[in-house]
């Protein structure tokens, strides 16, 4: 992982840093605006540099969890790293509409943003395989937004061959407006995402469906409750309640758990550590502030 991740930090650096100078060479507010998006790449493939041994580091007695949240802690402050230049982008696209200051660009604009769609390409395909092989989702997700900054980039170029061909230079500044929007949206995506896993959240709610289901296949297990999820890096935490009968010998009331958590890991996938709390049949207790169950799905 961390020889593809160099070569991201590499390769993106090198297109980021081409498509800067270009962009204030030939006056292209776009192409320097779509330099500064591939930017974001670069920082992106330096947090998985410094996250990954922060991340495989082991438990230990004071992160009994490992510290794999690192990673959404370091994407947190990427997402405002990556809103403020968006922001930035947009201010300065806006002020040369309004002000009307637009000035032709010159023809290396369009070279530049050729090249970069080529390099992105290849480096998308790069990501994406390497992550595949070694099954790593924080490979496939760089390739993923490499992928969508080639659309960016094949816009730019589609601005760029109408501001040439239509002699219309203030499609450049509209462009920029475009890509920044895009940016402070990107920011504010990983900003959710990273903070909803701080947060103790889950994006997708129907676990909770798929863990009620594994524990009722369980025969002797009833009324699965009080069931709380979190992730721990990209795999989940579970901790739930079910009743058993009463009269059972601990070791078969034991037994029936150990069953509910081992179904729950065939159902459910990325599984980290599973709590099975065991209650007797019928038990009333109040009404707990927390947790989930059929009742309130």
């Amino acid at each position: 992982m961390l020889r593809t991740s160099w070569v991201s930090v590499l390769g993106n650096a090198f297109l980021s840093l081409l498509k800067i100078v270009t962009g204030i060479i030939s006056g292209s507010l776009a192409v320097l605006s779509d330099g500064l998006d591939s930017a974001s790449d670069v920082f992106t493939s330096i947090i998985i540099l410094i996250a990954t041994p922060i991340i495989n580091r082991p438990p230990n007695a004071k992160y009994v969890y490992g510290q794999e949240k690192a990673e959404n802690i370091a994407s947190t402050i990427l997402s405002f790293v990556i809103f403020f230049m968006g922001c930035q982008i947009l201010v300065a696209s806006l002020t040369k509409i309004m002000r009307h200051t637009v000035t032709e660009v010159s023809l290396i604009a369009v070279w530049a943003t050729v090249i970069s769609i080529a390099g992105k390409l290849l480096l998308a395909l790069f990501q994406f395989q390497q992550g595949k092989r070694i099954n790593s989702s924080m490979l496939k997700a760089n390739a993923i937004n490499m992928r969508n900054d080639v659309i960016i980039s094949a816009g730019v170029l589609l601005g760029l061959g109408c501001t040439f061909l239509f002699k219309m230079p203030i499609l450049d500044p509209i462009i920029a407006t475009l890509i920044s929007l895009y940016v402070i949206y990107s920011a504010i995506g990983i900003f959710k995402d990273a903070n909803l896993v701080l947060m103790d959240g889950v994006k997708d709610t129907s676990v909770y469906n798929e863990i009620i289901k594994a524990a009722e296949k369980v025969p002797g297990a009833y009324n699965p409750h009080r069931i709380r999820s979190r992730h721990v890096g990209n795999m989940y935490n579970i901790v739930l309640d079910i009743e058993v009968d009463g009269n059972l010998p601990l070791a078969e009331a034991h037994r029936i758990a150990q069953n509910v958590e081992d179904s729950i890991k065939q159902s459910i996938d990325n599984v980290y550590d599973i709590v099975v709390h065991i209650e007797p049949e019928g038990f009333v207790h109040e009404a707990e502030k927390y947790g989930m169950s059929k009742d309130n799905l």
